[in-house]
């Protein structure tokens, strides 16, 4: 490694404190004894910062493209499931209003076979939507034979 001589000028009282006195001491904090080294070894680290900043940001984008897939569907199907909620919460509205039952205390002890059976195909179907997800994902997934 060959050293070369530069000449180096910094105000002493700098704005944001960057200051020979702010380098020298952090040549004391890091047992740094000369200038040129404390410089080699902030540049250095520099670099460091540099690698992890960017090792950071592949790993976020790594991440994010990973699960957007997974999210995408998600998203979609809650959008679809908030637009029927309000349309049929619209509906129902309108019925109450042209029954002239919108004064009419709630009934929540007693439910109607319609209702009763509709929650129950609601279910069903999320399920086997889960099950067929959850099998895909395990014949998607590389597995290393022990799960």
């Amino acid at each position: 490694m060959t050293k070369v001589r530069k000449h180096i000028m910094l105000e002493d009282t700098s704005k944001n404190g960057l200051s020979w006195e702010w380098l020298a001491d952090y040549m004391k904090e890091n047992g740094i004894r000369t200038l040129g080294d404390g410089l080699q070894h902030l540049f250095v680290e520099y670099r460091q910062l540099q690698r992890q900043v960017a090792d950071q940001e592949n790993l976020a984008k790594a991440i994010a493209k990973e699960v957007k897939p997974q999210l995408d569907p998600i998203r979609i199907r809650t959008g679809y499931v908030d637009k029927n909620v309000r349309v049929l919460t619209n509906l129902l509205n309108s019925y109450l209003i042209i029954s002239g039952m919108e004064d009419a205390i709630p009934v929540t002890d007693v439910m109607a076979e319609s209702i009763t059976a509709t929650q129950k195909q609601v279910a069903d179907q999320i399920h086997a939507y889960q099950v067929a997800r959850k099998d895909k994902l395990t014949r998607s997934t590389r597995g290393d034979g022990d799960e």
